[in-house]
């Protein structure tokens, strides 16, 4: 039930169109595979897409992104005309709620995770909604980014790593690869698992080497298949699609992105999700009490720390909040598990319980609010001397929200955007701006139906009949204990 309730708040907080440039160049491969057997799409400047030896340009993006999308894609193509839709809008709507059932996978591996380390099943619950409502993992879980993807993949890897048995290690091996083919960059990590069922093994060499094979032959399929895709594309199984790009990797940058990647009101992982406190305060006792899986989960935070903060383009681009740290969200927070021995006292949970709240109350701002209108305003609307009053994103996105409250009106004074001066911002030009950022505005506003806003009042009442469920079956196993 309380998946379900999760799955019922992603799926009213949904955008239903594509956000990101990134996301239509791979459904632009996903079109070109299905329609000329290719993988070569139109040309883009500025260096959105990659221009090979041959002439033809490619995505830059992970392959495994264009293969999730082929069935989505292909559907479309078939649906489209009998609809009367655009195919193209018809997978942009779909792919937006792709990242939801991966979400779904995430949380349920993170409450099978907590379980392992000993967390008590009513904490697990609780630190299983501070992760799935008070992190970003919900804003990723709605938007077309692959954040929501890498995240599950990731943990797949993990909670297959964590059990000693081989069948689960093929699975850890196999969500490794499904990482590293959405994601390239995240090969980086592989060394990281390796040294892990290195450790993990305690019957001598061939057992190590057993485990370190069956974890590592579907990775190294992986990374076969990519390589020969980067020929066919590339002429060179080394060029991943961007270039010099992939280059630019700055390291001594590190000591001003990590703070800021941490701490700032614009990339702050611990502002963006405060309930990762809780995360920190287990940190010793998950390492006193499981030291190997301690060590594999501080080696994966800190080499995703240390890959986000050297990347040239450490921000994000135009995203809401530390996007490139997303994937290691639950391992964060994984740590809380052993916090207070993993059953915390009833007073302690209540504590957790208002943190977890107030992280929740963090996160609407960035669900229904679209952030690249905040990006838009600050980077093309305002002057330099205005751009130097503009809230940072958190902030600026309350004052865009409290806006929407008041009025439907897209046109904002300075004043309002906590900028000094009354001179007016005008944005009523962009369709998706207006209104809040889920579906069943957009459709409204679009087709003209004005009662579809109100549909969400419907997944509310389920949500309120399913949360009144789970506190009576929660009060009858307390009455079973005692």
């Amino acid at each position: 039930m309380l998946l379900l309730i999760f799955a019922i708040l992603y799926l009213f907080t949904a955008k239903g169109h594509l956000e990101v440039s990134d996301t239509s160049f791979s459904v632009q491969t996903a079109e070109a595979l299905i329609t000329r057997g290719s993988f070569d799409i139109p040309g883009e400047v500025g260096g959105a897409t990659f221009r090979a030896l041959n002439g033809k340009s490619y995505s830059k993006y992970g392959i495994g992104l264009p293969i999730l999308y082929l069935p989505i894609v292909g559907l479309s193509e078939l649906l489209g005309p009998a609809i009367g839709r655009p195919a193209v809008e018809i997978s942009g709507f779909v792919i937006s709620f792709l990242n939801i059932p991966f979400t779904l996978l995430t949380i349920t591996l993170f409450g099978y995770l907590l379980g392992r380390i000993g967390a008590s099943p009513e904490y697990a619950r609780l630190l299983m909604t501070g992760l799935a409502l008070g992190t970003l993992c919900w804003r990723y879980a709605v938007y077309d980014f692959s954040e929501g993807i890498q995240t599950a993949f990731l943990l797949l890897a993990v909670a297959g790593a964590f059990s000693r048995h081989n069948n689960y290690l093929l699975i850890s091996g196999l969500g490794f690869s499904g990482l590293i083919c959405v994601k390239l960059v995240h090969i980086a990590l592989f060394p990281i698992f390796v040294f892990y069922l290195i450790l993990q093994a305690q019957e001598g060499w061939h057992s190590r080497l057993k485990a370190v094979s069956f974890f590592s032959t579907p990775v190294l399929l992986a990374i076969s298949v990519i390589a020969w895709l980067n020929v066919v594309r590339f002429g060179n199984p080394f060029e991943s699609g961007y270039g010099e790009e992939a280059r630019r990797f700055i390291v001594t940058q590190l000591p001003y992105t990590i703070p800021r990647l941490l701490g700032s009101l614009d990339k702050g992982l611990f502002l963006f999700c405060p309930v990762l406190i809780i995360g920190l305060v287990g940190w010793f006792p998950f390492i006193r009490r499981f030291p190997r899986e301690a060590s594999l989960c501080t080696g994966l935070v800190l080499a995703n720390l240390m890959l986000a903060g050297a990347w040239h383009s450490w921000v994000g681009g135009w995203s809401w909040g530390p996007r490139l740290l997303v994937p290691a969200i639950p391992l964060w927070l994984l740590p809380a598990g052993c916090a207070f021995s993993g059953t915390p006292s009833r007073r302690t949970r209540w504590w957790i319980a208002c943190l977890t709240f107030v992280s929740v109350l963090f996160q609407i701002p960035g669900i229904v609010v679209k952030g690249q209108q905040i990006h838009h305003i600050r980077y093309n609307l305002l002057t330099d001397k205005e751009r130097d009053e503009f809230p940072p994103d958190w902030p600026a996105a309350w004052l865009v929200l409290k806006h929407k409250f008041r009025t439907d009106s897209e046109i904002y004074t300075l004043a309002e955007l906590g900028v000094p001066g009354e001179r007016t911002i005008n944005v009523t030009q962009y369709r998706t701006y207006h209104g809040l950022n889920v579906w069943t505005e957009h459709v409204a506003r679009q087709f003209r139906i004005p009662l579809l806003r109100w549909l969400p009042i419907f997944g509310f009442a389920t949500i309120c009949l399913l949360g009144f469920r789970i506190m009576k079956a929660a009060k009858a196993e307390k009455a079973c204990k005692q």
